[in-house]
């Protein structure tokens, strides 16, 4: 099968009207393994960060938060805009590095894009920047730090290619501790046997982890 390579802003513009459709093992696996994370958001004000679609912000939103989403894809949002009517759900554009908002929030959530940036640096001061302290902070991601190369070009939807970045758990945890914040806890996301049963060549995925969940704190003020 022919590839075509679209940079991941490109790439999003063009996937947002199909995003939603079930058919990416890994948004599967990742979503069973934060419904395990995330706990009680009964009136808690979260900040989905590269929030998409609004997958998630719509779970939580139906779950009693107050929900943000950020994301720097305006189709996507508008996507977002349209599931998640009639629930408390904010959406704006804005970059990972620089979220165009103040006030804090008591639980921040950035789920599968980190593996889209050069640097984890950035947005994950910005992550720290936007979380109460005392708050969480709730990352899952593409495993990457198994790959040979930096840089590496994956497959998104359909037949595109788009950039992708090795981050190893050292880069994480310098990261986390230039933010000043805590890692808490790493679960590493694998494929189900619900999963595999309905793609059976991803069996030895049940085995080797294929993505990351990191859970970190924000520490209190003195």
């Amino acid at each position: 099968m022919e590839m075509t390579y679209l940079p991941a802003r490109q790439l999003y513009r063009e996937w947002a009207a199909t995003y939603d459709d079930p058919t990416n093992p890994l948004i599967e696996a990742e979503g069973k393994v934060l419904a395990g994370i995330i706990g009680d958001v009964e009136g808690k004000r979260v900040l989905d960060l590269g929030c998409g679609t609004g997958r998630h912000a719509i779970l939580l939103a139906r779950a009693g938060a107050l929900v943000t989403g950020v994301d720097f894809s305006d189709e996507m949002l508008a996507v977002g805009r349209e599931n998640a009517a009639g629930l408390d759900v904010t959406f704006i554009n804005g970059e990972l590095g620089a979220v165009p908002l103040q006030e804090p929030f008591d639980l921040v959530l950035c789920s599968l894009v980190l593996s889209h940036v050069p640097s984890l640096l950035p947005a994950m001061k910005e992550m720290s920047r936007l979380t109460r302290p005392g708050g969480r902070i709730i990352i899952t991601d593409l495993r990457t730090d198994h790959w040979f190369r930096k840089t590496k070009k994956i497959r998104k939807f359909g037949s595109y290619l788009t950039d992708a970045y090795k981050h190893t758990l050292v880069d994480y945890q310098a990261a986390f501790e230039a933010s000043s914040v805590n890692l808490e806890q790493l679960t590493k996301i694998y494929f189900d046997d619900a999963i595999v049963a309905r793609r059976r060549w991803f069996f030895y995925l049940k085995y080797i982890a294929v993505g990351y969940a990191f859970e970190i704190s924000k520490p209190a003020a003195s």
